[in-house]
């Protein structure tokens, strides 16, 4: 799901060269966090329900770079699409979650932007000495 600060952001980003009001003077990154609970369009990342802590969890980073999303491809639908490297999320000490999905944004604190939310299929924990694996796929319709 596309946030509605997600939406602006790709907007005023592309459109009006302002990257650095959503990722910061000199950050080129975004962040993947976990989150329980119900999201809707108008989430933000302050009010983002759930994100763990503790148990070795915290955000991961993708560099806004060619090298971290490596592959840009049209799919079946003729829609672009960019998938970026994997992610982990390593649980140490305790178990990581439960959660009911990810969530992409623009930094390691809630001051950042919000951009969208993957949804799990059902509920996951990572559990202690385990991890868990994500690739993000941005789909343009």
């Amino acid at each position: 799901m596309l946030m509605n600060s997600g939406e602006k952001a790709i907007v005023d980003t592309f459109f009006r060269n302002r990257a650095n009001i959503y990722f910061g003077s000199g950050t080129h990154q975004f962040f993947v966090g976990l989150y329980r609970g119900s999201v809707s369009e108008s989430t933000t990342l302050a009010t983002i329900p759930g994100e763990p802590s503790g148990n070795g969890y915290s955000r991961q980073v993708i560099n806004r770079s060619a090298e971290d999303w490596p592959t840009l491809e049209q799919n079946d639908d003729l829609d672009w699409m960019a998938s970026s490297v994997e992610v982990y999320f390593e649980a140490v000490g305790g178990d990581i979650g439960p959660a009911d999905g990810y969530f992409v944004c623009t930094s390691a604190d809630n001051l950042g932007t919000l951009i969208g939310t993957v949804p799990f299929k059902m509920e996951r924990t990572i559990k202690a000495g385990d991890r868990a694996i994500i690739q993000v796929q941005s789909v343009i319709k």
